[in-house]
């Protein structure tokens, strides 16, 4: 009998090892068995720890994840991430360091191949965050100017848009830049089209709505235009140079078209012929915001304000980047301000606000208060309390852009100076300190300040 419960208890125990296949070996979730509850425990082990930031401790039960259960979960894959870069940080051995980065690697490889369908990130995604850790860890003798992880990057940006994550574009356009410094004239091109592919997409995820979204993507986007504009890609004579002898054969191709007017309009190179003929065409083909600023552009060297001003607003109609929106009805409150058109200036110059604070509105407001004050009122005294909402909107324009404190500051000297007499406004019952409202065309609620 006692025999017989021996050979019994071997068989089971032989059965429920037979019966024990880990993940790996036969492509399930957990495999079975001893296996599947060592899956699940080594899982929670490794989740409990990397939470806590030890991956030292972590490391051992996420190999073992890693190594038998590997479609289980994609935490796997998220923690795994973090346990090999705290690695990489800690290891000094170079040979050990690389053996290291090569499993990274994989560990994105094997992420898209079990979860690549995942909502939350899909596998060209997971090829972005591989990367951006190949950027960040690749030994330097592999691939010291990581072009691999630019191709990986353009790869992701061409099927994913504006989805990228911002330090995706950081990163991609960072590398583009290096590459032109690197090589200006055999790059250029390369280099402009970085520039022209990713900034529509930095604009639509800035004007999102979400304040999450402008928060990412606005400094980075500030970045990219001002590596762009430092690295002289575009200067006016380059882009003749370039573009002058392709406008005649190519003015049916409305996006080549629009491709000349955006780096037109960045280079600050508006007085050019050739970006008079590329919006011509432009608009003919189809009216575009960027051919509308550039026939407004033509007009107004022309001094046909009238015709400059009937571009700009359709450029303003037609665009949807609120900063850009903002610059051109900064250009409408010039021209009115030119033609003596005071109120309809300060309109254009409040709209410019209500899209983007900028120093420039507030100081047209100021400058038109101060210059058409003899309209308020026929009293002299009342005509100076227009120098206060002046001294107003002057000050608000340092506290958006302090870098215009400078400039500013001698207009407001120059107001103050013709601050209304304290005694005179005693005797009209306005007395210092006190809230008053400037009269006519102004409207504006301010502080006495008498001189």
């Amino acid at each position: 009998m006692k025999t017989k419960v021996v050979l019994f208890g071997a068989m089971m125990f032989t059965s429920v090892a037979s019966f024990a296949v880990t993940g790996a070996q036969n492509g399930s979730k957990y495999g079975t068995g001893q296996d599947s509850v060592e899956c699940v425990q080594n899982l929670s082990l490794t989740s409990q720890y990397a939470k806590q930031g030890d991956y030292k401790s972590a490391a051992e039960f996420w190999e073992k994840c890693y190594a038998n259960c590997p479609q289980s979960s994609k935490n796997i894959y998220i923690y795994g991430a973090k346990i090999l870069a705290d690695q990489l940080k800690n290891e000094k051995n170079p040979a050990k360091q690389g053996e290291i980065f090569d499993k990274l690697m994989g560990l994105y490889d094997n992420r898209a191949k079990y979860f690549g369908n995942d909502s939350k990130m899909n596998a060209n995604q997971i090829l972005g965050e591989k990367a951006l850790d190949y950027v960040r860890y690749a030994p330097a003798s592999r691939d010291p100017q990581k072009k691999v992880a630019y191709q990986w990057m353009n790869e992701v940006i061409e099927k994913e848009g504006v989805k990228c994550k911002a330090s995706l574009f950081q990163s991609y356009f960072s590398l583009s830049d290096s590459y032109f410094k690197a090589n200006k004239e055999g790059f250029r091109q390369t280099y402009i089209n970085d520039y022209l592919k990713i900034s529509p997409f930095l604009s639509e995820r800035i004007n999102s709505g979400d304040p999450k979204d402008s928060a990412s993507y606005g400094p980075v986007k500030a970045m990219v235009d001002a590596a762009f504009a430092r690295s002289g890609a575009a200067d006016c004579k380059t882009l003749d140079g370039v573009y002058a002898s392709q406008i005649e054969g190519k003015k049916s191709d409305k996006d080549f078209l629009n491709m000349v007017l955006k780096l037109y309009s960045i280079a600050d190179c508006e007085e050019s012929s050739v970006y008079f003929k590329a919006s011509a065409y432009k608009h003919a083909i189809e009216p575009s915001a960027g051919s509308a600023m550039g026939l407004a552009q033509q007009a107004y060297l022309k001094k046909d304000r009238s015709t400059a001003l009937n571009y700009f607003k359709q450029a303003v109609d037609l665009e949807t980047d609120k900063a850009a929106k903002s610059k051109l009805q900064i250009k409408i409150a010039t021209i009115y301000k030119e033609m003596g058109n005071y109120t309809a200036a300060r309109e254009a110059a409040r709209t410019s606000l209500t899209y983007q604070a900028n120093s420039t509105a507030y100081i047209i407001i100021g400058m038109l208060y101060a210059e058409y004050n003899s309209s308020i009122s026929d009293d002299y005294t009342i005509k100076q309390t227009a120098f206060w909402a002046a001294v107003d909107k002057l000050e608000r324009a340092k506290a958006v852009d302090p870098s215009c404190t400078a400039a500013v500051n001698k207009l407001i000297a120059s107001y103050k100076d013709v601050f209304p007499a304290k005694s005179e406004l005693f005797m009209r019952g306005i007395k210092d300190g006190d809230s008053y409202t400037v009269p006519g065309w102004i409207g504006e609620k301010t502080t006495v300040r008498g001189k």
